[in-house]
């Protein structure tokens, strides 16, 4: 999925938490699959986007925890490597942004070199597939740290919560659907249900990646496998 799928997910989220009625249906029928629920059910590429990480986890394997309230157990263990909570700064907000910048000036001058190589058409386009991944994983590790600043304590939350009424666990702060439910586990994964705060956070920094590129292709042309140009908007 590229960063123009992502930014129009990031719309729909903006969009829920000015509109509450349609924030709750959403969430009430799909929470443990947000994303997929406002893109529209998109499938098909290997990998999965910075923002099917943060509020997508599969459940850890753990005999010691059950998958459905059903069966008498709580739901699986999140794996927070993957899931927005509140972590120890490990950089500058400035350090951060600067990496992002400069992740799009790469993503950029590498996408030009692959296009510029001479290979085949299939191949350039395999490879440009490949740098687009590796680039959205990049971009992930750094919205991690970058969002965690606002995060709530999801781990925290989740070690107190008893799940005798629902799957869901609850914290302090509120989130995009007007609740204090900020995670939720489905049929096979957990949801992160992000705050606006979040989720402004985030928006900024694919920003400062997303107007890195365009600055690129304003001075170089447009860069290969991209229209960033007419249609990468947030």
């Amino acid at each position: 999925m590229n960063i123009n799928e992502i930014t129009r997910v990031q719309t729909g989220l903006k969009q829920i938490s000015q509109d509450n009625k349609v924030g709750k249906k959403i969430v009430e029928n799909a929470e443990y699959n947000i994303i997929n629920e406002l893109m529209g059910k998109i499938k098909g590429k290997k990998g999965k986007s910075q923002v099917e990480k943060t509020t997508l986890s599969t459940p850890q394997a753990n005999p010691a925890y059950k998958l459905s309230l059903g069966a008498g157990g709580p739901p699986g263990v999140p794996q927070w490597d993957n899931i927005w909570t509140k972590r120890e700064a490990v950089m500058t907000d400035e350090e951060i942004e600067n990496k992002m910048a400069e992740l799009g000036r790469e993503f950029a001058e590498k996408s030009v070199e692959i296009g510029n190589s001479g290979k085949p058409a299939a191949m350039i386009n395999k490879e440009l597939d490949k740098l687009r991944e590796e680039y959205n994983n990049k971009q992930y590790d750094l919205e991690r740290m970058y969002v965690s600043v606002v995060s709530p304590d999801r781990k925290a939350a989740y070690a107190k919560a008893d799940f005798k009424d629902d799957n869901k666990v609850y914290g302090n702060e509120r989130s995009i659907n007007g609740t204090n439910a900020i995670m939720s586990y489905g049929p096979n994964a957990w949801a992160v249900i992000p705050t606006s705060a979040e989720m402004e956070r985030q928006k900024k920094l694919v920003n400062i990646f997303v107007d890195t590129v365009r600055a690129y292709e304003a001075e170089n042309g447009k860069i290969p496998h991209t229209t960033i140009s007419n249609s990468w908007a947030v």
